[in-house]
C-alpha cells in the first residue's frame, strides 16, 4: 500500500479512537478514506426492485461481502474471519476496532447490488479496483457505496455522506449518478414533519376534500369552481409520490412501530379512496357517489398524533 493510503488509514483510526471512547457512541464518524466510515452512513429505508441475475467477478464478490457480511452483518466471529481473509493488512486494526458494533438497522444498506467494477487511480497513482454497489436506505431508495480493492484485498470504502471523496471516486464510472445520491440526508424527524405536511395538502386539502366537496355540490371545498379532471391528474401525481413515503416509513427502526402501524392503516385507506375515483370518475351533485373520508380522517388525526410523539 502505497504512502497515501497508509497516512488516511492513519486519520482514520486517530478519529474511531476519538469516538469509540463514549460507549453510546461506538460508530465511528465518517471520514474521508477509511472502510468502518460506511457504518456511519445515514440511515437507511426498505423494498426495492428486484435485479437483473449478475454474475460477479471475485472483487465485485469480495465488495458486497463487505456490505453484507460486516456493514449489515450482526455475527462478530463473521466479521472477524471476514477481516482476515479480505482487507488489507494496514485497515485491518480499523476494522477490528468496530467488528462488534453492529450497524443500527435504519443505516444498513440494504438489498445491496454491484452496479459496476472499474479501474481507479487516485492523484498519487495508486491503481486498484473499485466497486459500484447500490442499495436502499430509509432516506434514499438508491444510496450508492463505492469499495477500492487491490489484490482481491479492501482498502476502503466511501459513501455519499463524504461528498469529496466519493464524488472523486464516482467519476470514474459509467453508471448515471443517481440524483439524490449526493444530496443531504434529512433526519427522520424532519422527514415525518414533511410526510405529514404531504398528506395534510396534498393528499386531503388539494385532493380528497374537494373531490368530496365536488361530488355533494359541484364546487370545491370552498365554494370554489373547481376543475375536477385536473384535480383527478394532480391526484395521480401525488399518489406516485406517497410510493416514496411508504417505503421510506417501512424502512424506520422498531422504535418507530406504533407510528408505522398507523402509517399502514392511512396509507391503505388512501389508496381505497384513490381506487374509488380511478374507477368512478368525479360528478357534480352525484347523490349515489359513495365516497366516505371519514376514516381516512380518523387515521390521519392518529397519524398526526404519532408524528408529534416522535418529533419530540
Amino acid at each position: 500500500m502505497k504512502r497515501k493510503f497508509v497516512i488516511g488509514l492513519i486519520i482514520a483510526f486517530m478519529a474511531l479512537t476519538g469516538c469509540s471512547s463514549n460507549k453510546n457512541t461506538a460508530e465511528p464518524s465518517a471520514t474521508t478514506a477509511a472502510a468502518p466510515a460506511e457504518t456511519q452512513a445515514s440511515s437507511i429505508p426498505t423494498e426495492a426492485p428486484t435485479p437483473a441475475p449478475k454474475k460477479l467477478s471475485d472483487t465485485e464478490a469480495v465488495a458486497l461481502d463487505y456490505v453484507n457480511i460486516f456493514l449489515n452483518g450482526s455475527d462478530s466471529e463473521a466479521k472477524k474471519t471476514f477481516i482476515t481473509d479480505n482487507v488489507y493488512p494496514d485497515a485491518q486494526p480499523l476494522f477490528q476496532m468496530i467488528q462488534s458494533v453492529e450497524t443500527p438497522d435504519d443505516q444498513k444498506l440494504k438489498n445491496p447490488q454491484v452496479l459496476e467494477s472499474t479501474h481507479y487511480s487516485d492523484e498519487g497513482g495508486m491503481k486498484v479496483e473499485a466497486v459500484l454497489i447500490q442499495g436502499q436506505k430509509a432516506s434514499n431508495l438508491k444510496s450508492e457505496l463505492i469499495v477500492l480493492i487491490s489484490d482481491l484485498k479492501i482498502i476502503w470504502a466511501t459513501d455519499s455522506s463524504d461528498q469529496e471523496t466519493f464524488g472523486e471516486a464516482r467519476k470514474v464510472f459509467k453508471e448515471p449518478l443517481p440524483e439524490a445520491s449526493l444530496s443531504t440526508v434529512p433526519a427522520p424527524s424532519e422527514m415525518l414533519r414533511e410526510i405529514r405536511n404531504f398528506v395534510i395538502s396534498d393528499v386531503w386539502n388539494e385532493g380528497f376534500v374537494d373531490i368530496h366537496s365536488y361530488m355533494i355540490s359541484g364546487t370545491g371545498s370552498t365554494g370554489q369552481s373547481l376543475d375536477i379532471n385536473f384535480t383527478v391528474e394532480q391526484l395521480a401525481k401525488t399518489m406516485n409520490k406517497k410510493k416514496e413515503y411508504d417505503s421510506y416509513i417501512t424502512g424506520l427502526d422498531s422504535k418507530y412501530d406504533s407510528l408505522k402501524q398507523v402509517w399502514m392503516k392511512l396509507s391503505s385507506e388512501t389508496d381505497r379512496l384513490y381506487s374509488l375515483v380511478q374507477q368512478n370518475p368525479p360528478k357534480a351533485n352525484d347523490t349515489t357517489a359513495n365516497f366516505d373520508t371519514g376514516i381516512f380522517n380518523q387515521y390521519l388525526e392518529a397519524f398526526e398524533k404519532e408524528v408529534d410523539a416522535a418529533i419530540k
